[in-house]
């Protein structure tokens, strides 16, 4: 019986250290299209926004359709609000002029930001101007590059935009690419990226869930592409009461090392 009992603690002490050891070591990163903080019922509430994100409790996050100083959003730099309200560095990265300010992209981080540049993704078509950041993030001593993009909505222009996308990656392994990119996983811009980068989310299964409309979910436009050297540890699940009504988009993360 007291064999059997130390057996017992010893299973019990090595998964708790294994469990442990495992989150020392990875790291998690959440990609979420906020809506500038709408949610389906229409309210713009920003705490909302950040209520859900806390459930997560990701070490990094790619913002997408984040307004700053716009009349719609009051004046808000939501970025800087997303930052103090889940206290993490915040950093806004612009696409357009819009209504009175900006409105863009967005990076939170856990880790010091170290490198931030903005590089623009606009095409000669008449339809909205995006951007792509590239960022560099200090993460425990190691360097990490991070780059959020939000495509725009004709195929032609979002083939275009990979395309930039792909000459302007960092000749390194250590990065993540993640956004709203506007297409399906069987299109070609789709295939063009994943012949450099991973589909993360597709690490644990061959059909990642839907991430559009986030009510009724019917199609997966939101990624997390990533590196050779980037290990997924895990896709993320979590559930919070508000998810389904935040945004229009549904939150995905992915944990890592």
């Amino acid at each position: 019986m007291r064999h059997r009992c130390f057996v017992l603690v010893l299973f019990l002490a090595s998964n708790i250290l294994c469990n442990c050891t495992t989150k020392l070591n990875s790291h998690s990163i959440m990609t979420y299209n906020i809506r500038h903080g709408v949610g389906l019922d229409g309210v713009l509430d920003l705490e909302r926004t950040a209520r859900v994100i806390r459930a997560a409790n990701p070490d990094i996050i790619i913002l997408n359709e984040v307004d700053q100083g716009t009349a719609r959003s009051y004046g808000v730099h939501q970025a800087d609000s997303l930052g103090s309200l889940l206290d993490l560095f915040a950093v806004f990265g612009r696409s357009i002029d819009y209504d009175g300010g900006q409105y863009g992209n967005a990076l939170l981080s856990r880790y010091p930001i170290l490198d931030f540049q903005i590089i623009d993704l606009s095409t000669d078509s008449l339809l909205e101007g995006r951007s792509v950041f590239l960022s560099q993030i200090d993460v425990r001593g190691d360097t990490l590059t991070i780059m959020g993009t939000h495509l725009g909505l004709s195929p032609q222009e979002r083939w275009e935009q990979v395309e930039r996308i792909i000459e302007v990656l960092p000749d390194q392994d250590k990065l993540i690419l993640a956004g709203d990119f506007n297409f399906a996983p069987t299109s070609h811009a789709f295939g063009r990226l994943t012949k450099l980068l991973r589909d993360g989310l597709a690490e644990f299964t061959e059909e990642p869930p839907p991430t559009f409309l986030a009510d009724k979910p019917d199609r997966r436009i939101d990624y997390l592409f990533i590196g050779k050297e980037i290990e997924v540890v895990k896709t993320g699940e979590f559930q919070h009461p508000e998810i389904s009504t935040t945004s229009d988009h549904l939150p995905q993360i992915l944990h890592f090392r």
